[in-house]
């Protein structure tokens, strides 16, 4: 069976939970990433912070809720994107980072990993040794080898 340490990527994108949200948005562009998992000095997984949780924060409207005498009206924040750009480069890490992060041992195969990205619905998993991060696999890297393990029966039946 194929097992994490077999796919994953070594090479993770890692950012702390007191950096600023605009620095992991450049590292994602530099690195052409899509994630970054949050460690601590001593490289114990805290968390993980995505594309996803940065678009919901620029996405985020905070409705003004004014009462005229009793009559409630809502508008909604229509500011535009350079002003909640400019919100991001004093929000931390640890302010859009999901805490609870789904984790996996080098050894876990790798269907096992793709039943819990899709129970979990999420698209990459930390591959830890104990606390400490040594890989992550993305979807990516299952599709790649679910290609591999494919071309592989198909050249041996010819």
């Amino acid at each position: 069976m194929v097992r994490a340490e077999e796919i994953m990527v070594k090479d993770v994108a890692v950012v702390h939970p007191d950096d600023v949200v605009t620095d992991v948005v450049g590292l994602f562009v530099e690195r052409n990433v899509t994630s970054a998992v949050v460690v601590d000095e001593k490289n114990t997984v805290k968390g993980i912070i995505t594309d996803g949780d940065i678009m919901a924060a620029v996405r985020r409207r905070r409705p003004l809720v004014v009462d005229f005498f009793n009559f409630i009206w809502a508008a909604g924040d229509e500011v535009d994107l350079a002003v909640k750009a400019e919100a991001l480069s004093t929000m931390k890490v640890k302010d859009l980072m999901t805490k609870q992060v789904i984790t996996v041992g080098e050894d876990t195969e790798i269907l096992e990993i793709a039943r819990l990205m899709a129970e979990h619905k999420i698209k990459q998993i930390p591959v830890v040794r104990g606390n400490f991060l040594v890989g992550l696999v993305r979807r990516y890297d299952i599709v790649k080898a679910v290609a591999w393990q494919v071309n592989r029966l198909q050249n041996d039946t010819e």
